[in-house]
């Protein structure tokens, strides 16, 4: 490595760390407010909550990581002409693309870990947030029926149990309370169990050995209905989970490709498991396409400042990720040919990034 490229390959290390930093602390800090609800409704603890938001970060990192390296180029290159050294080692002989093979070389670390991250650990990450989520769910629901006391926390149900057993799921003397508009509605059970369904998102009550009392306040009728079992079924709002046909997102690499080739045309299986594995790969190679775009913007900007740097990022970014998902989205409804749908945005951006590389070899 020469003398400008250690010099060019170093000025990388503080920006990109910074804008790892900055990046990654506003997407978890967003996640953690939206998490927040299971705080406010469903009783989970914050620390579960944090525990939750930090399971999260791998498939962060997927996007922080191009981002950050993004931001780098932009830094590095801007300061680099705005000092007027984009200029001197013009004067003495050094092309744009000799500039460009130490931003490649720094390239390959977001690079290489952006693919580790959307292989393998992302996916594995996104199942154990799941486990855990489903699991501090149903353990919030079961604390919030306190022995004796009404509980609030389910909507318009208010629920009284005598006795909770946690670790086997069941309760004994329910006493439900519905209330909607004008009609009441009472049930009265000897005992039940809760499940909880992920799939759907439902809290289950089965009971037994019930009794039902409803009260038509305007028609003035009441009547009774006794049962041997009876099922409530209360929606949780706010955090949902992928179902048995999103299972795509716990799967790393090699299961696509396990799954593609054993899979049928059968309702349009096998193309959503190779639109999802051209996923894993498009989004890593934006790496080396923000290089050939970040370049040349940042020495044909006339304005050159830290906060421009970050404006030009997520201008480019945003703009990247409504094509990425459009496209994406795309494939998977129509069966548009997944290789331009995925790779859509990247092509775009690389014709985008040849034009100004090309610009900026000739001024």
């Amino acid at each position: 490595m020469s003398l400008i490229d250690r010099h060019i390959f170093k000025q990388f290390i503080p920006p990109f760390i910074f804008g790892l930093i900055i990046f990654t602390f506003s997407i978890i800090t967003n996640r953690i407010l939206m998490l927040t609800e299971m705080v406010i409704n469903k009783g989970v603890s914050i620390t579960s909550v944090i525990k939750l938001a930090s399971l999260t970060l791998p498939d962060f990192m997927i996007i922080t990581l191009p981002i950050s390296f993004l931001l780098a180029v932009l830094v590095v290159f801007g300061k680099m002409t705005q000092d007027n050294e984009i200029m001197a080692l013009k004067a003495s002989g050094v092309s744009i693309w000799r500039l460009t093979k130490p931003a490649l070389l720094f390239s390959l670390i977001p690079l290489l870990a952006s693919i580790l991250f959307s292989f393998y650990i992302a996916p594995r990450f996104n199942y154990f947030f799941r486990v855990m989520a489903v699991k501090e769910i149903k353990q919030a629901v079961l604390s919030a029926l306190k022995k004796n006391t009404f509980s609030n926390k389910f909507g318009n149900y208010k629920i009284f149990i005598k006795h909770v057993n946690p670790a086997k799921s069941s309760i004994k003397g329910i006493f439900i309370l519905y209330k909607i508009k004008n009609n009441a509605m009472v049930l009265i059970a000897n005992k039940g169990y809760i499940v909880y369904n992920k799939k759907q998102n439902l809290i289950s009550f089965y009971l037994k050995n019930g009794q039902i009392q409803n009260k038509y306040r305007s028609k003035k009728n009441f009547w009774l209905l006794n049962f041997k079992t009876y099922r409530i079924n209360i929606r949780l709002k706010g955090l949902s989970f992928p179902s048995k046909n999103d299972s795509v997102h716990f799967m790393t690499i090699s299961q696509l490709i396990s799954k593609y080739n054993s899979s049928s045309d059968k309702n349009n299986a096998k193309n959503i498991y190779l639109i999802y594995i051209l996923k894993k790969i498009a989004v890593p190679i934006a790496v080396i396409l923000f290089v050939f775009i970040g370049l040349p913007l940042a020495m044909l900007s006339e304005k050159r400042s830290m906060f421009m740097a970050i404006f030009y990022t997520i201008a480019i970014v945003v703009l990247y990720y409504i094509l990425f998902t459009s496209g994406l989205y795309f494939s998977i409804k129509t069966g548009f040919n997944p290789i331009i749908g995925v790779f859509g945005a990247d092509i775009i951006l690389l014709a985008a990034s040849a034009i100004l590389y090309i610009k900026a070899s000739i001024k």
